[in-house]
């Protein structure tokens, strides 16, 4: 039963795509054949694919076109002159209308790659922010080189965010699906690492937002970080760029299935980017609230 409705669809497109790219080939086969001398004897079987293709032309040949048709000398028959054909008509099928067959492809592929791109976009503006900071962020730091830090650090956060986001997409829309990455460990290695760098910045975050509005204040001019602060805050972002660094390892190890477990519970993986990002969160923020600078001898 498949057999002969799929024999039915296949005589429909060819009726549809293949004989009209063939017909020419068709008639002038026809023609040529119709006018050469009969080499053997009447009622001798001729071989060749001539005898079986001449009829098929007359049929798709209009009769103007036949009378107009020159004769020609006879040519030599080649056997399997239907074997010729069939690439042809095949070629000619198969190339009716490609870009209906590319488009389904090319929609679901612009979304994934503009996913990707974000995602690398993100990584390389967080490693510009923090190696500005880790620069500039030094004893004696001038106002100037401060707001650069200042802006640097919203540009941190801003990628951060997409960082975020464009992994979202990559692990739920785009990617190898999350039934995949919930029994990955190294996934969830990386997502621990994102979490202990976000959670690192939230003390220089913090402190760099209570100078600058410090800063505004014409009661309170600006004056660069003391030594102690500096060491703490330069501490901080070498690990933030320690675990950055450590990401895309990550990332090439899960992707190819590195420690890939059916058994591998999701939430024993959550349990340390949870904790990560809470415990060390909310350590580094009452810190940076809490800081006292030492007295001016």
């Amino acid at each position: 039963m498949l057999l002969a409705s799929l024999s039915v669809v296949l005589t429909a497109i060819s009726v549809k795509h293949v004989l009209p790219a063939i017909r020419p080939a068709l008639v002038l086969s026809a023609a040529s054949r119709t006018r050469q001398p009969l080499a053997n004897a009447p009622g001798d079987a001729v071989p060749g694919s001539g005898a079986a293709i001449a009829p098929a032309a007359m049929l798709f040949a209009s009769e103007p076109a036949m009378a107009a048709a020159p004769v020609v000398d006879a040519a030599p028959r080649t056997p399997g002159f239907g074997a010729a054909i069939v690439p042809a008509a095949m070629l000619a099928l198969f190339a009716s209308e490609p870009a209906m067959a590319a488009a389904p492809m090319i929609a679901s592929a612009v979304p994934s790659a503009l996913a990707a791109y974000g995602h690398y976009l993100a990584l390389l503006l967080s490693t510009g922010s923090l190696v500005t900071e880790r620069l500039l962020i030094k004893d004696g730091m001038s106002e100037a080189e401060f707001d650069t830090v200042a802006i640097a650090d919203i540009v941190y956060g801003g990628a951060g965010a997409l960082l975020v986001y464009t992994g979202y997409l990559r692990v739920t829309e785009y990617g190898k699906g999350w039934e995949f990455y919930q029994h990955e460990p190294i996934f969830w290695v990386k997502l621990t690492l994102l979490a202990i760098m976000g959670a690192a910045s939230f003390f220089p975050t913090t402190k760099i937002i209570q100078l600058s509005v410090s800063k505004r204040d014409p009661a309170t001019p600006y004056a660069p970080m003391s030594p102690r602060l500096v060491k703490r805050m330069t501490t901080l972002i070498n690990a933030e760029l320690l675990a950055l660094a450590s990401i895309p390892l990550s990332a090439s190890l899960m992707a190819r299935g590195v420690l890939y477990s059916d058994s591998f519970p999701w939430q024993a993986g959550a349990a340390p980017v949870a904790l990560a990002l809470g415990g060390l969160g909310f350590k580094y923020i009452k810190e940076a609230l809490d800081w006292k600078e030492d007295p001016v001898v």
